[in-house]
């Protein structure tokens, strides 16, 4: 009976792990490192549909774990850097803030899509019921 609530649910939990993904990206876009050490990797949720809902329908989704981008990241000429090697080379991570915003508009509205849906499931469970004033 509540299935539209549960599927729903499944991906308000998804959204909200890729917002926090995001904000981690978006946090950590600046940090330099030494050449000689790794940067930021970048996180991308792994997100799977699940199966085994009712009339072969889907049961929403599942977060099954977190990519990372490249450990290499970028190097970048800053002389000024106390990180800067000999070159005057520091590493900085490969987030790019135009696909990280797009990103994150695409979050924001799966998220307040799934919100909706909940909403209306439970207004039509309750007029269903007669719970509603």
């Amino acid at each position: 009976m509540f299935d539209a609530i549960n599927t729903a649910n499944t991906g308000v939990d998804m959204s909200q792990t890729w917002l926090n993904a995001i904000s981690n990206n978006l946090a950590n876009m600046n940090d330099a490192t030494r050449t000689s050490q790794k940067a930021y990797q970048a996180e991308f949720p792994v997100v799977t549909a699940l199966g085994g809902g009712q009339n072969g329908t889907g049961s929403g989704v599942a977060v099954t774990g977190v990519a990372h981008g490249s450990a290499a990241g970028i190097t970048v000429y800053d002389p000024s850097s106390a990180l800067a090697d000999a070159k005057g080379m520091v590493r900085e991570p490969n987030v790019d803030l135009a696909q990280q915003m797009t990103d994150l508009i695409m979050a924001q509205r799966t998220y307040q899509a799934n919100v909706n849906a909940i909403s209306t499931a439970e207004q039509t469970y309750q007029d269903g019921l007669g719970l509603k004033p």
